[in-house]
């Protein structure tokens, strides 16, 4: 049987393409569990220091794959492990992007809400259509979204199966870039992956962690966390080196230590 994702390697960073391309990219248990262990492989490397996840053919994804849910029953669904899947995919450490062409539906949308950043191209189109088929978002899309854009418009797309646009879902705050004319919406995720990747491999997983802590927080508490975590990093090797380079005005090399 064909992989049903690809790994690909860079100066830093490493892609990951979502490769269904006959089921637009439905995310079924075996791609989930191939995309687990294919980001596990990345967080173990040392060599990559942010993660590109995108689709092939002609989108990102469309969502689960509703043939494969359709015909499991309930205990199935408890103890299959493939919502657990889900939770390992937020559970990475290194930075993710999301780079979005066409369409990111349903179970689609819920990946690209686990990641980091999300860049678009101008043809995307951003919807959790699940209650139209008799069904809710089940991977997260409930909690994430509304934390995004707001009730009125999460509540709007859920329960209405409102699409965004590119450029809606930008004014949202749901995607942070959206390509220019002649843009590929690979090359805008590689720019800020390379531009993640100069940067000092523990800072950004540090930073990370401190940011997704906010979610879940209270702003006192968060502060504390926040302070605690730059105390933390600044017996690390990476800080020192960062400030050698800064003073000496040159490029720092950093290890993650």
């Amino acid at each position: 049987m064909s992989p049903l994702v690809r790994r690909a390697s860079y100066d830093g960073f490493a892609q990951i393409v979502l490769d269904r391309p006959d089921k637009r990219n439905a995310l079924n248990a075996e791609m989930l569990t191939e995309l687990v262990a294919t980001l596990r492989e990345c967080e173990a490397d040392p060599a990559v220091r942010a993660i590109v996840i995108s689709g092939s053919g002609r989108g990102f994804a469309a969502g689960a794959d509703i043939g494969a849910l359709a015909s499991a029953n309930p205990i199935e669904l408890f103890t299959s492990g493939f919502s657990e899947n889900w939770d390992q995919v937020a559970a990475m450490t290194k930075p993710l992007i999301a780079a979005i062409s066409s369409y990111a539906l349903g179970g689609g949308l819920e990946l690209a809400l686990i990641c980091d950043i999300i860049v678009a191209d101008q043809t995307a189109l951003f919807g959790l259509p699940e209650a139209a088929i008799g069904t809710i978002p089940g991977a997260g899309g409930t909690q994430r979204l509304v934390r995004v854009v707001g009730k009125s418009m999460a509540m709007e797309m859920i329960l209405a199966g409102r699409r965004l646009t590119a450029e809606e879902a930008r004014r949202f705050g749901l995607v942070s870039s959206v390509t220019s004319d002649g843009q590929n919406v690979q090359d805008l995720a590689f720019e800020i992956a390379a531009r993640i990747a100069r940067a000092a491999p523990l800072a950004t997983k540090i930073a990370k962690a401190a940011v997704l802590a906010s979610f879940e927080t209270p702003l006192s508490a968060g502060i504390q966390y926040e302070r605690s975590l730059s105390a933390l990093i600044a017996a690390s090797e990476d800080r020192s080196e960062g400030m050698r380079a800064f003073a000496a005005k040159a490029q720092p090399n950093f290890t993650g230590r």
